[in-house]
This record gives C-alpha cells, structure tokens and sequence, in this order.
C-alpha cells in the first residue's frame, strides 16, 4: 500500500487498485498528486483499472466528473466507485461505472484442473468513460459522445444540442435539445439540474416542448423510459 498526502492506493489484486480520495477539495495540489503518483511509477499504473473510494459526504458528482477526466489523462481506467454518498452512486450507475460495497473480494488463486473439467471463460463486462464536456454548449453548436455517455458541467443554450449513443447527465441548466440513446438503447437516461429544455428524446422517443411545465421548469429532473413512454422524474 502507498500513501500520499491526499489519496492513498491500495493494491487489491496483480491487476486492480483503489484510490481513496482523502482530501475533501479536488484541487489543483490533487491534480499534481495524482500525476506525480503516475509518473513516479512508470508502468505500474498505465492503463490500471481503478476503483474510487469516496467517503466524504460533501464530494460532489461534478467534482467526480473531473477527478475521473484526470486519471484519465494519466492513463489509468476508472472503472467503479465505492461511497455511501448517494449523488455519487447515481452518477456512477448514469456514467456507465460499477458500484462496489465495501470491499471487493481478491482474486483467488487459480487451481489446476483436469481438461474435461475446464469451464468456459466468462467475458468481463466492459465499462466506458463518459465523454466529459465541461464549459458550456452555445447555441447551435452540437456536441456528440459516440459510444458512451454524455456528462456536461456547464449550460446547455438554446438551440444548442447534445447528443449520445449512451446516457446524458448534465449539472447545469439545460435550455436545449437533448437527445440520449440514439442507437436505439432503450436503457439509456437522461438527468438535468435544472430543466428548461426544447426536446428530450430517448431511443428516438422525444418530448418537444414550447413552454416548459412550472412542475418540471428549473428543477432537477430524470428522464427515462417506461413502457414505451417517455417518464420524467422530479429529484427532490
């Protein structure tokens, strides 16, 4: 186990770490942290699958966008969180990425076995980034994640659209178009702090609106698919 002032790693396996963030405020001191750990251990962790471990109650999802875009940067592959925070946990299952409990169980030692009795290999799910845009979508300007989802940390105006193959989950207010799942994923949702949007639309099922409802305008909303319809959710 390696310890540094603000994230601690520990090995859980040949192949699997996790990052305990233990600072509160995901600075710019974090940031250089992190690429000093990567750099001080050429190889070690290029390309390492990474679990995040969050347990302070004030981390924010957009403050886990970024922290996610900067190991990134540095070659290493987030691929799950473990926290008790809420907010994270619907950020990370929107995104794409695995939620741990409280531990992950090692890998065992694998044993020798008899060819007849060889069981076949169970492919791993795979999880993707999501593409992560954090100023903001002018009008008529497009942003498109292709094949993974779609994290927007600044506003979206009028006229302006994003789109993506996956899930969208945008922090700020949303004046524009939104459109998630357009390859016909069905799973696919969409999240918006503060609602003001023209269209929505999910698996090629939209919602265009003139005037937003007072019910939905300005206030966190989660978009999703039920029955064939388009349901949205008022997050209190």
């Amino acid at each position: 186990m390696k310890k540094t002032n603000l994230i601690e790693v520990e090995m859980q396996n040949e192949a699997l770490y996790t990052l305990k963030v233990l600072s509160k405020n995901t600075t710019d001191e974090l940031f250089d942290e992190i690429a000093d750990l990567s750099a001080s251990n050429k190889g070690k962790f290029q390309h390492a699958p990474v679990v995040l471990e969050i347990e302070n109650k004030h981390f924010q999802s957009n403050e886990l966008a970024v922290l996610i875009e900067i190991l990134t940067q540095n070659n290493m592959v987030v691929i799950g969180i473990r926290s008790q925070v809420q907010e994270l946990i619907d950020f990370a299952r929107f995104s794409g990425l695995a939620v741990f409990g409280k531990t992950i169980t090692p890998l065992k030692k694998q044993e020798k076995t008899k060819p007849s009795e060889k069981k076949e290999p169970v492919p791993e799910k795979a999880y993707r980034l999501p593409k992560i845009v954090v100023g903001e979508v002018a009008s008529a300007q497009q942003v498109f994640a292709k094949d993974s989802d779609l994290v927007l940390l600044g506003a979206v105006k009028t006229d302006g659209e994003v789109v993506a193959h996956g899930s969208v989950s945008a922090y700020k207010e949303v004046q524009g178009k939104i459109f998630a799942g357009i390859d016909g994923n069905e799973k696919s949702t969409i999240f918006v702090h503060s609602f003001d949007a023209q269209l929505v639309s999910i698996a090629g099922i939209y919602k265009q609106f003139d005037v937003v409802p007072v019910k939905l305008q300005s206030h966190p909303v989660m978009i999703d698919l039920k029955e064939g319809k388009l349901r949205f959710q008022i997050i209190k």
